[in-house]
């Protein structure tokens, strides 16, 4: 008898720790097939409007009017009631800037040009990052969005400069649930990468990081040195949005959570 209890009680024992390493690979296999920017963007009402203008090509003339981005697609009002709408599937990709919003279409160019249609809009106001994150989710495809949240919940923060052909910017790495942010004072070189934005990721040696996107790429010195823990579970999480498999996948790299990483810590 007092064997057969012992029997009994291990066998709980064990079904206990497989219970709760099956939660746990629950757990970070839902975190990692989250849509792009989910629990950050998705809450923030996609309903905005602002004053905007429309450059022209080739003649570079402006059209006055209002812009408004609502759930359903973008749309543009002139001022002499000339209207223009795009449904989100019907864009193929964004820049997104606090005061600048390019469209690429799907639509030919008129007179049978090359290319495809493209429209760009000055704005009067400056779009909420909580917007541009939303409008960025909505597209459901590579976008430039350069309008990050420096308030955002990160888990990780990383001092960094911006290496470019003539000079370089000085900012933050903001490591995120749902994607990474690059925060700088300098204007027009913020970025914010959703998981889906990006590509892959490079780190040659502790105190450099290459971010390659679909639709840019960015050439990092680090301050501070990446931690090993920090950078797998980044390109874990890319590969699983990219591949649109589970971070518990067999033969995939360390799955640490980000909330028990480190910037700093020893690789």
């Amino acid at each position: 008898m007092l064997w057969n209890k012992r029997i009994k009680r291990g066998d709980a024992l064990v079904a206990l720790i497989t219970a709760a390493i099956l939660a746990g690979l629950s757990s970070t296999a839902a975190f990692a097939q989250q849509p792009a920017g989910a629990g950050e963007s998705s809450r923030a009402a996609l309903r905005w409007t602002t004053q905007a203008r429309e450059r022209r090509t080739p003649l570079l003339a402006k059209a006055r009017g209002r812009l408004a981005i609502g759930a359903k697609g973008v749309e543009f009002r002139s001022a002499k009631g000339r209207e223009q709408r795009w449904a989100y599937q019907d864009i193929h990709t964004a820049f997104i800037g606090p005061h600048r919003l390019d469209l690429e279409t799907y639509q030919n160019r008129s007179w049978h040009r090359p290319g495809a249609q493209r429209y760009r809009f000055n704005l009067a106001s400056a779009m909420p990052p909580a917007v541009a994150a939303a409008l960025a989710a909505k597209i459901a495809r590579p976008v430039q969005n350069a309008d990050p949240d420096p308030n955002a919940p990160a888990c990780a923060t990383i001092p960094v400069r911006h290496r470019m052909l003539t000079g370089g910017t000085n900012g933050v790495l903001r490591f995120r649930a749902g994607g990474i942010d690059y925060v700088t004072k300098a204007r027009n070189d913020s970025r914010s990468w959703s998981w889906a934005d990006l590509q892959t990721l490079s780190d040659p040696d502790p105190y450099h990081l290459f971010i390659f996107g679909y639709r840019d790429t960015y050439t990092f010195d680090l301050k501070a040195p990446l931690s090993r823990a920090l950078f797998n579970h980044a390109t874990d999480a890319i590969f699983a949005h990219s591949e649109s498999a589970p971070m518990s996948m067999p033969g995939s790299t360390n799955r640490t959570n980000l909330e028990n990483t480190g910037a700093g810590e020893n690789r």
